[in-house]
């Protein structure tokens, strides 16, 4: 919103997880209002004041202000890169949140620091402390309930942490020739790693080693919470740092075989499903939201023209997982 210099008012959302026992302060409770008959209940969500209506999940609502304020747009012109973008942001949505929640939900000094953080800004002020500190406990309990479900386990760290340990090699190196990924304007993919960075550059545990070996995320992460004076730049693969290429083949290694087992399970209905990257092993119950991604993915791919696809395959070293 602040890269499209659009006015905006950040809300404070409870949506679901306070319990019934515990009154929802004032701030809060105007937004939920806002927000009745929200469907799916997941944030972010954005109402638009012209319309009156009320449109969630990241993805959509970028497209949709695309097309309504197209002046700084996010979504690449050019359809090569605008594939990879969108490769790249759905990878941050669907599983940098993996390495968020480990690291988050996964040891009590980070769930302690955080859910108290989250829990304030949630609440909205104006409340008293005997309830800001039950809720918080409350949902740091909800959401490491969760950590299965995400397949944040500790039989998955190893490849989860892994990935990690690359995505901050690739960030490190994206400067050597641009600004941003795909050249020096943010594109969808940037904000989509802006959600999950920040997050993880403000817990204790993942600051530690982003500070060790990731100091090259700080500045970019700085340009992107206020990108408006920024202006808007034509962008095409030959422009890719050896970073951004990185990046790219991060997805092609990791995350497109966790899509495409995911999807199987999906189609199968089995219980849970299995893959192995680099000799790491991964498990986790299948999820559908994550089979809907694969398929739209593979439309996307399957929409470019042939000469377009052998430029993603050039950087991806494969596009088997997109067939």
């Amino acid at each position: 919103m602040r890269y499209k210099r659009l006015p905006f008012d950040w809300m404070p959302a409870t949506l679901d997880w306070i319990p019934e026992d515990l009154p929802h302060p004032p701030l809060c409770d105007a937004s939920n209002r806002k927000l009745a008959g929200l469907t799916p209940r997941v944030v972010p969500a954005v109402y638009l004041p012209g319309d009156g209506s009320i449109r969630n999940e990241s993805t959509t609502l970028a497209y949709l202000l695309d097309e309504r304020h197209p002046e700084r747009g996010v979504v690449p012109k050019d359809p090569v890169v605008a594939f990879c973008s969108d490769l790249l942001e759905d990878m941050a949505d669907e599983w940098l949140v993996k390495i968020a929640f480990l690291y988050r939900w996964g040891n009590d000094l980070d769930a302690a620091y955080k859910s108290r953080i989250v829990t304030g800004e949630f609440l909205g002020g104006n409340y008293p402390q005997a309830l800001f500190e039950k809720a918080a406990k409350h949902f740091a309990s909800r959401q490491q309930s969760r950590m299965p479900l995400v397949g944040a386990t500790t039989e998955n760290a190893a490849l989860i942490l892994m990935s990690f340990g690359r995505l901050l090699s690739a960030m490190n190196r994206i400067s050597e020739k641009t600004t941003f990924i795909f050249g020096d304007a943010p594109t969808l993919a940037d904000f989509g790693f802006y959600g999950q960075l920040q997050s993880l550059a403000t817990d204790p545990t993942p600051w530690t080693v982003m500070r060790q070996e990731g100091l090259g995320v700080f500045p970019y992460l700085q340009l992107l919470e206020d990108a408006s004076g920024i202006e808007p730049t034509n962008m095409s693969m030959a422009a890719l740092s050896a970073g951004s290429v990185e990046l790219l083949r991060l997805a092609a290694e990791v995350y497109l075989p966790y899509l495409r087992a995911n999807d199987k399970a999906v189609a199968a209905n089995e219980q849970s499903f299995a893959l192995e990257v680099k000799g790491l092993r991964y498990m986790q119950a299948p999820f559908k939201y994550h089979a809907k991604c694969y398929r739209i993915l593979r439309e996307k791919f399957a929409a470019l023209q042939q000469t377009a696809r052998s430029q993603v395959e050039a950087t991806l070293g494969s596009v088997e997982l997109l067939s």
